[in-house]
């Protein structure tokens, strides 16, 4: 086994804003469970490792995007769980949004059900519409989310130590107070049993310096944003000289990549385009400087990339890992703003239009230049860009050695193995 890790962020349609619209699709194929048996199954045959669902505390969905998105992630994920017996599966989880006492027992339950292919992407952030559903008077800003956060996973890691150990749990912080009788813990049943063997995968995605501290401190994977390749080797072994100044073993590294495949350069181009153009007019140039919190009317689309630096916006507002990485990609290869907008196509990742080939050679050279541990890989549709994945990319990465030609004998679970990578 490699040890290198294929991870599907399955954005319900697409990464793509004109993914609901691809051929074959309907407009509630996502709410339709026989939709995410296919995801499943293609992705667990195909040989991929896992699949993340990216999501928020409340209903997100924009009619002049997409018709909707997908239901709650731990809900689709049981579907997927069902349909598969490898396939690890991550659902994103608020800490903003939840009681770290409660979240905790249904995360154990999850873990037992799943045998050891669960995890939990820890976001900080609270919308302002969220935050309106749970009475928070104002969305918190990035300090007092991570403070949250920070304490939030220590209440987990202790609360699940109590349920392993089968003693009480006391917390006293700023803003948890627990104080449980082993008695009250389900310390005797199999979800705690299960728990002494193997606990659930903890994913961090935050790519601002305080989302790097936290990663450090508690993930045992890090879903980053870097798209150079220099920057992203700096980043993975910055994180892990931080996990280990901290007694951790250091986090797998999966940086996240928007991708699309053609048997030629020209073919994947079409293929980019036959999706791409069914997207709303000017949605990537809005959703571009959203990333950064800029006006789009204030961008000079013929300006370098550079020019970026004078035009950010509010790090509070924006997201500073894709802020950073957008505007790093762009000097590093000397774009204008008009390409970088293009490149990114709306989401703030490593953005690929080529060939199976073309892609092993990224893969291939970040992979064994220790600038990553795998990929966290969003298709611009779904389910047609994974099963062109797995028909087309995964049989190279095969052939290079970087995916196993077949399930391994001893089976490990999800979240083990991806501890044990990190060891």
């Amino acid at each position: 086994m490699s040890g290198f890790i294929l991870n599907a962020n399955v954005y319900d349609f697409g990464a793509d804003a004109g993914a609901w619209r691809a051929p074959g699709t309907q407009a509630l194929d996502n709410l339709d469970e026989a939709f995410w048996r296919r995801i499943a199954r293609t992705a667990e045959d195909g040989g991929l490792d896992g699949i993340f669902l990216a999501d928020g505390p409340g209903l997100s969905s924009n009619p002049a995007i997409r018709p909707n998105r997908m239901v709650e992630p731990l809900a689709t994920l049981a579907v997927v769980l069902s349909e598969t017996t490898r396939l690890g599966v991550i659902a994103t989880v608020s800490t903003g949004a939840n009681d770290p006492l409660e979240l905790a027992g249904r995360l154990l339950d999850y873990n037992l059900l799943s045998q050891g292919r669960f995890g939990w992407n820890v976001v900080t952030g609270l919308p302002v519409l969220s935050a309106q559903d749970f009475q928070v008077p104002q969305a918190p800003e990035r300090e007092d989310r991570y403070a949250r956060a920070t304490e939030f996973l220590a209440v987990y890691r202790g609360y699940l130590a109590a349920v392993q150990q089968g003693s009480g749990f006391e917390h006293a912080g700023e803003r948890f107070r627990y104080s449980v009788s082993a008695e009250e813990l389900p310390t005797q049943g199999p979800a705690a049993r299960f728990a002494a063997a193997v606990s659930p995968l903890i994913v961090q995605a935050g790519g601002s310096e305080q989302g790097r501290r936290l990663a450090a401190g508690s993930a045992d994977a890090v879903f980053s944003a870097e798209t150079v390749f220099e920057v992203a080797r700096r980043n993975r072994q910055e994180l892990h000289t931080m996990a280990r100044e901290l007694g951790r073993r250091p986090p797998v590294v999966l940086p996240g990549v928007h991708l699309v495949i053609g048997s030629t350069e020209a073919e994947a181009e079409a293929r980019f385009q036959l999706v791409h153009q069914r997207g709303p007019e000017g949605y990537v140039l809005k959703r571009f400087a959203s990333l950064l919190d800029v006006d789009a009317a204030l961008l000079d689309l013929e300006a370098p990339a550079s020019a970026l630096d004078q035009l950010a916006g509010s790090t509070e507002r924006g997201s500073a890992g894709f802020r950073k990485a957008i505007t790093a990609y762009g000097k590093a290869n000397g774009l204008s703003i008009a390409q970088l907008v293009r490149h990114f196509s709306g989401f703030g990742h490593q953005f690929f239009v080529g060939t199976p080939e073309q892609f092993a050679d990224v893969a291939e050279r970040w992979w064994r230049g220790d600038a990553a541990d795998g990929f966290n890989l969003l298709f611009d549709a779904n389910p047609l860009g994974m099963q062109e994945f797995v028909d087309q990319v995964v049989p190279v990465l095969r052939q290079r050695g970087l995916v196993a030609p077949e399930p391994p004998s001893r089976h490990v679970p999800f979240a083990q193995r991806l501890k044990e990578l990190s060891a």
